[in-house]
């Protein structure tokens, strides 16, 4: 998930959970005011009335009176003694509307010209529960707009404050050690130009690093090749010599087989380490059905000898973009590895599909360690012709390139598998 995207939803998150709770408190504190000031009303009505009544005592006045919002109801003493001023919610019938609506009633105890009355004062109710809710229903939705504005002007002034930060991205995303610095992308925010330096800072000195080690790798090749060149040749011309004693000449071969791995691995290593460095164009079309076709021509005595049994399976034509020479040695190397680990009399199937290219091999029941299989120098094998290179080489061609290689037992077979993405 984005930044942005992740801070946008606990922003929305927790600015709904406030709006929720903050809502209801509007609504109680809306209705207390509304009660508040109701009460208020029949207060004041009560003092006015017992006023008036006491200036004009000769003012009839009906204990029960229907078309008045006050009714007397004469009480002892010992119930007045213990009355209490009491605002309270009510129904009263209404015979117009056919219906019970709400009221608000003040009850209180008073003493007029001599008598002590229960009053009774009632006030429309003003329909607290409708109008609260109107009011939060509009006030909710003004809120909601407001929050949906916020939330997208927010995103959309996040997302321009953000573009530099995701230009740097897509930069370095595409950089390459051997390619030239990019440019900086235009901000006027100092948190990302600093960042930004520190980002060119650091991809200078890696690019020295790089620099130093590929020339240190080339100039060692070069100069490990020539000396063992140079070995190789006084060998070759000293075993020639007809003075040697079988013992001498036996020596001598062993000397010149091991000067010719040291070739081989230094070599094999050089190509590791340029496929690393990704000193190799990975924009050619390649036909991988021709390189198949192209490589078994190579371990023809392999099969011979042991008469291993090669089945092709040619579902699709597969052609994919890489590098024909580093794709070459891909499936040389897992050629290689399925006649060199086989058994006499097996089989090695090559199935070519769509966007997949398989090659399974018979040979030991047991399965290979998965974790270690594509590590450099890692053999389970002990066969001196391998220095266990080979699948590390294809696994790390395969991973330069986007491309995934895979390894399976099944059914007896040794199975690898190059997924071209």
């Amino acid at each position: 998930m984005k930044l942005l995207t992740y801070t946008s939803r606990i922003q929305l998150f927790f600015f709904l959970l406030l709006f929720g709770v903050f809502s209801v408190l509007f609504f109680l504190i809306l209705s207390w005011n509304v009660l508040q000031n109701v009460d208020e009303v029949l207060f004041n009505r009560k003092m006015n009335l017992l006023a008036y009544l006491e200036e004009n005592p000769r003012v009839p006045f009906a204990e029960d009176n229907p078309l008045d919002d006050f009714t007397f109801y004469p009480i002892d003493q010992r119930t007045f003694q213990k009355g209490k001023e009491i605002y309270s919610d009510t129904l009263v019938y209404e015979p117009v509307d056919d219906e019970l609506d709400e009221y608000r009633k003040l009850t209180a105890h008073v003493e007029l010209h001599g008598n002590l009355y229960r009053l009774d004062i009632l006030k429309p109710h003003l329909e607290v529960t409708e109008i609260v809710g109107t009011i939060a229903i509009t006030l909710g939705g003004l809120f909601l707009g407001m929050t949906l504005c916020y939330y997208l002007s927010q995103r959309f002034i996040s997302i321009k404050i953000w573009n530099p930060f995701y230009d740097m991205l897509e930069k370095l995303r595409h950089y390459r050690l051997d390619k030239r610095m990019p440019a900086l992308p235009n901000s006027q925010i100092d948190e990302f130009r600093t960042l930004w330096d520190a980002i060119t800072e650091l991809m200078l000195k890696n690019k020295e690093v790089f620099d130093s080690q590929k020339q240190f790798i080339e100039n060692a090749s070069h100069e490990m090749q020539t000396p063992l060149s140079v070995i190789q040749s006084r060998l070759e011309a000293l075993i020639s010599q007809e003075e040697l004693t079988l013992e001498q000449a036996s020596i001598i071969e062993s000397i010149i087989g091991s000067t010719q791995r040291l070739k081989k691995l230094n070599k094999t290593l050089l190509l590791l380490s340029k496929i690393e460095n990704r000193q190799f164009l990975l924009t050619e079309e390649i036909h991988i059905n021709k390189i198949v076709n192209r490589s078994l021509a190579y371990y023809e005595e392999q099969k011979v000898a042991q008469d291993i049994d090669i089945i092709i399976k040619k579902e699709d034509e597969l052609m994919v973009q890489g590098n024909v020479m580093l794709t070459e040695i891909l499936v040389q190397n897992l050629l290689k590895n399925a006649f060199l680990h086989n058994i006499r009399e097996g089989k090695v199937i090559i199935s070519i599909m769509k966007n997949k290219l398989s090659i399974a091999n018979t040979g030991k029941q047991r399965a290979l360690e998965k974790e270690k299989l594509f590590h450099r120098f890692y053999k389970q094998s002990s066969n001196p012709d391998t220095w266990g290179l080979g699948l590390a080489i294809a696994h790390k061609i395969a991973q330069t390139s986007d491309w995934d290689v895979s390894y399976t037992q099944r059914e007896g077979f040794h199975v690898f598998t190059v997924l071209f993405e």
